[in-house]
Protein backbone atom coordinates (compact mmCIF):
# COMPACT_ATOMS: atom_id res chain seq x y z
CA UNK A 1 0.00 0.00 0.00
CA UNK A 2 1.27 3.42 -0.88
CA UNK A 3 0.22 6.34 1.28
CA UNK A 4 -0.48 9.76 -0.20
CA UNK A 5 -2.37 12.97 0.53
CA UNK A 6 -4.34 15.36 -1.63
CA UNK A 7 -2.59 18.72 -1.65
CA UNK A 8 -3.79 21.67 -3.74
CA UNK A 9 -5.57 19.33 -6.14
CA UNK A 10 -2.58 17.03 -6.64
CA UNK A 11 -1.67 13.73 -5.04
CA UNK A 12 1.57 13.87 -3.02
CA UNK A 13 3.16 10.56 -2.07
CA UNK A 14 3.99 9.97 1.59
CA UNK A 15 5.82 6.71 0.92
CA UNK A 16 7.86 5.21 -1.89
CA UNK A 17 6.19 3.12 -4.57
CA UNK A 18 7.28 -0.53 -4.74
CA UNK A 19 10.30 -1.08 -7.02
CA UNK A 20 8.28 -3.56 -9.08
CA UNK A 21 5.94 -0.79 -10.25
CA UNK A 22 6.90 0.67 -13.62
CA UNK A 23 6.08 4.05 -15.15
CA UNK A 24 2.73 4.05 -16.89
CA UNK A 25 1.21 1.52 -14.51
CA UNK A 26 -2.52 2.08 -13.90
CA UNK A 27 -3.39 2.85 -10.30
CA UNK A 28 -6.66 3.16 -8.42
CA UNK A 29 -6.78 5.71 -5.62
CA UNK A 30 -9.25 5.06 -2.79
CA UNK A 31 -10.05 7.57 -0.09
CA UNK A 32 -8.85 6.35 3.29
CA UNK A 33 -11.19 6.60 6.27
CA UNK A 34 -10.67 9.55 8.56
CA UNK A 35 -8.19 8.63 11.34
CA UNK A 36 -10.93 9.34 13.90
CA UNK A 37 -13.07 6.66 12.23
CA UNK A 38 -10.19 4.20 12.25
CA UNK A 39 -9.40 4.61 15.93
CA UNK A 40 -12.83 4.88 17.52
CA UNK A 41 -11.78 2.43 20.21
CA UNK A 42 -14.65 3.32 22.53
CA UNK A 43 -17.19 2.67 19.76
CA UNK A 44 -15.46 -0.57 18.84
CA UNK A 45 -15.42 -1.65 22.49
CA UNK A 46 -19.15 -0.89 22.88
CA UNK A 47 -19.91 -2.85 19.72
CA UNK A 48 -17.93 -5.88 20.96
CA UNK A 49 -19.64 -5.68 24.37
CA UNK A 50 -23.06 -5.55 22.70
CA UNK A 51 -22.24 -8.55 20.54
CA UNK A 52 -20.94 -10.52 23.52
CA UNK A 53 -24.03 -9.66 25.58
CA UNK A 54 -26.25 -11.08 22.84
CA UNK A 55 -24.52 -14.47 22.94
CA UNK A 56 -25.90 -17.25 25.12
CA UNK A 57 -23.58 -18.22 28.02
CA UNK A 58 -23.17 -21.76 26.66
CA UNK A 59 -21.41 -20.31 23.60
CA UNK A 60 -18.64 -19.03 25.87
CA UNK A 61 -18.31 -22.51 27.38
CA UNK A 62 -18.04 -24.05 23.90
CA UNK A 63 -15.36 -21.55 22.88
CA UNK A 64 -13.39 -22.23 26.08
CA UNK A 65 -13.61 -25.98 25.45
CA UNK A 66 -12.51 -25.59 21.82
CA UNK A 67 -9.54 -23.42 22.84
CA UNK A 68 -8.49 -25.93 25.51
CA UNK A 69 -8.70 -28.78 23.00
CA UNK A 70 -6.68 -26.83 20.41
CA UNK A 71 -4.06 -26.05 23.07
CA UNK A 72 -3.73 -29.75 23.99
CA UNK A 73 -3.48 -30.76 20.33
CA UNK A 74 -0.81 -28.12 19.63
CA UNK A 75 1.25 -29.20 22.63
CA UNK A 76 0.93 -32.86 21.60
CA UNK A 77 2.07 -32.02 18.08
CA UNK A 78 5.14 -30.15 19.37
CA UNK A 79 6.02 -33.04 21.69
CA UNK A 80 5.82 -35.48 18.76
CA UNK A 81 7.91 -33.19 16.52
CA UNK A 82 10.53 -32.86 19.26
CA UNK A 83 10.34 -36.64 19.83
CA UNK A 84 9.51 -36.13 23.51
CA UNK A 85 6.75 -38.75 23.54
Amino acid sequence: MVRAVLENGSIRLLSQVPPSWSDGRDLVVIEAPCPDELWDLEGWSREIDDLAAALPPEDFDRVDAALAEADCEAKDLVRRQMELT
